[in-house]
């Protein structure tokens, strides 16, 4: 997610002027280290086995508050709504799905809030990942294994040491598999209510919004020149003229994205 913080994330956040920031998964907290050189910006992390980074981060700053536990039971806890999640946990189906589940029904995003997610494209876009395989129901656990990933290949691989580390799902694809299908499933059973885009470079950024928060994301998100998006001579000049500081670093950002944006 640190990957995506200067060139998309802060950009949204400030445009929108969010305040209330919940992280779901922070590892030693890089992304939150970073969020946290807003000072208007409230953050709430979710994370079942800090890192001792965060942990001193949390010592130091009034503004970060840390739960410890899975995203399920915490978020079932919350009675305030946040104006963006960062999404970059449990990659799995069953815990993707079910995040974005008990965030909708339990009103916990803004009107015109965001969600974003790290790893929505290879490897887990369309494959399941267990940090703790006991923690995920039985009818919606894959057959996995600890071995390695190898791109274009569905099966687990002896010879790659790709994330071998980790429990992964035996198959790529399918019914119920992935960070990916989470999002589109999720997004199928709530019509009209949700645009979803996503980054494919550094293992993919999704970028859900709802309908009334799409209504300013384009002058961000459209400046990404890739195969899927064309931005007209007359849409640049009003990105430029009405929005010359995102501009300039949406623009700059733009050429290191290899591959471009998908639109749901």
């Amino acid at each position: 997610m640190r990957h995506f913080a200067e060139s998309f994330i802060l950009p949204i956040i400030d445009a929108n002027r969010y305040r209330r920031i919940c992280e779901i998964g922070a590892n030693e907290g890089e992304n939150t280290e970073i969020l946290l050189g807003r000072p208007n910006l409230s953050l709430t992390v979710i994370d079942p086995f800090p890192g001792k980074q965060l942990l001193n981060m949390c010592d130091r700053s009034e503004r970060l508050n840390l739960k410890l536990g899975l995203s399920l039971e915490v978020l079932n806890e919350f009675t305030e709504p946040f104006d963006c999640f960062l999404i970059d946990g449990d990659h799995n189906w069953y815990t993707v799905y079910h995040e974005l589940k008990t965030i909708r029904d339990r009103k916990l995003l803004t009107e015109g809030g965001t969600i974003f997610f790290h790893d929505v494209a290879w490897p887990y876009g369309r494959r399941d990942m267990y940090y703790a395989p006991e923690s995920i129901p039985a009818s919606y656990r894959k057959a996995y294994q600890q071995a390695g990933i190898e791109r274009g290949k569905s099966a687990l691989s002896p010879d790659s040491d790709f994330n071998r580390e980790h429990w992964n799902a035996v198959s790529e694809g399918g019914e119920k598999n992935g960070v990916l299908t989470a999002i589109e499933d999720f997004i199928d059973e709530c019509p009209g209510e949700f645009r979803f885009t996503f980054v494919r470079e550094e293992y993919g950024l999704g970028i859900l919004t709802t309908r009334v928060g799409y209504q300013i994301m384009p002058h961000l998100l459209l400046l990404v020149k890739s195969k899927y998006v064309a931005l007209s001579a007359g849409t640049r000049s009003a990105i430029r003229n009405n929005l010359p500081v995102l501009y300039r670093t949406l623009a700059k950002a733009r050429s290191n994205f290899r591959r471009g944006l998908k639109h749901y």
